[in-house]
């Protein structure tokens, strides 16, 4: 009577997902959105896919002719294949230079035919950079909800002395004013609408209100002649309606796996903590109170504190505001599932590769793992799978 009822227990587990809600499918948008937010949702979609050419604002120098070019796998606002390159200036202990007056710190990859003409073809690493960079394009889903958590909620992860003594010393970045910095693999950008707003003339050469001159070809101006469009080349209206389709993304829900990995995935998640992967990659926090139903203190699943962490020398590439060059914030590890490439720079192919490649305050963890049986290590890579 006992093993029936086992058997049988698979099939009553699915019965009853049968009736589960629906949660959002990766680009579609929140829950709980009013008609005229799915609306400005709506319309800052086609302006995140619009590709600019020359003549409305493309260029002269440039790395995509759209959002949606940078941001597409599995859907519309995750991932792409694109990898940019950056560059600055350190000088020790603490001195980063943007090397903005150069070129800085986005070197773009493309310029137009008008000024493929005048003989610049890219934009060049300047000589005076220290560090070069390699970044691929993240997933934005549940940007949205990153950018409802309170600031206070990310400083209370913060120990830059280590005071706790387990070897992590997480602290925030912050912006040139002090504001707390969360967007960016170094998280130099503080909120949602900068990270948005900054995209325009550092990817694709749009000039926006905020930055209405041209970008120089690394501190020259670029010839008049090169760039037919008036500045400022995209409006402010344009930039709100962006920001309200990346803001009201939703961040992909953790799958179950199949009836029969559940065990393993158990064991996984223990593991996850008891290697301290949670110490950084802290699995929840919630954001704070919000004029917006579906940004209301909401649960938010994202497998990061937000913080720097030192991650080695192995890693080690630029500076941004205050992170040093070996130091990162914590990857947001939500929606890694759907992910085909991994780390800062896209060049782990899998994600036993990224925790390989783990150093600095990471190596405990790696250490660990490295040194757990062959089907604890496929337990915890099991349980990422979920995420």
């Amino acid at each position: 009577m006992k093993k029936q009822r086992l058997h049988l227990l698979p099939c009553l587990i699915l019965a009853c997902g049968c009736h589960a809600p629906s949660l959002p499918k990766p680009g579609e948008p929140l829950a709980d959105l009013t008609p005229a937010q799915l609306a400005q949702f709506r319309a800052g979609k086609a302006v995140f896919q619009r590709e600019f050419v020359p003549e409305n604002g493309l260029g002269p120098l440039f790395n995509s002719v759209s959002c949606a070019e940078c941001h597409e796998k599995p859907a519309l606002g995750g991932a792409g294949d694109e990898i940019e390159v950056h560059a600055t200036r350190f000088t020790s202990p603490r001195s980063c230079d943007s090397l903005f007056q150069q070129g800085g710190p986005v070197i773009q990859q493309k310029a137009t035919p008008l000024l493929q003409a005048k003989g610049v073809q890219q934009e060049q690493v300047p000589a005076a950079a220290t560090g070069q960079a390699r970044r691929s394009s993240p997933a934005l889903f549940g940007f949205g909800l990153i950018d409802a958590i309170p600031d206070a909620t990310i400083l209370a992860h913060e120990d830059p002395t280590d005071a706790n003594h387990d070897g992590i010393r997480g602290h925030a970045n912050r912006t040139v004013d002090g504001r707390v910095g969360r967007f960016g693999r170094k998280a130099a950008v503080a909120t949602l609408f900068e990270f948005i707003v900054g995209a325009f003339p550092q990817e694709m050469g749009v000039t926006t209100p905020q930055s209405p001159l041209e970008e120089t070809v690394n501190g020259t101006p670029v010839p008049p002649d090169t760039d037919p469009a008036p500045d400022p080349e995209i409006t402010m209206d344009d930039l709100e309606k962006v920001d309200a389709f990346t803001r009201f993304l939703a961040l992909p829900p953790p799958v179950d796996g199949d009836y029969y990995d559940h065990e393993r995935i158990r064991r996984g998640k223990e593991l996850f903590t008891s290697l301290k992967c949670a110490v950084c990659h802290v699995p929840e926090m919630t954001t704070g109170t919000n004029a917006v139903k579906a940004l209301d203190r909401k649960p938010v699943k994202l497998y990061s504190d937000l913080l720097l962490h030192d991650m080695g020398p192995g890693l080690a590439d630029i500076c941004m505001e205050q992170a040093k060059p070996w130091e990162f914030r914590t990857e947001i590890l939500m929606g890694l599932r759907l992910r085909d490439h991994f780390l800062h720079d896209g060049s782990a192919r899998t994600v036993r590769e990224a925790i390989e490649r783990h150093d600095g305050e990471a190596q405990f963890s790696r250490d660990k793992f490295n040194v757990l049986s062959e089907d604890d290590q496929a337990a915890l890579l099991k349980f990422l799978e979920t995420i």
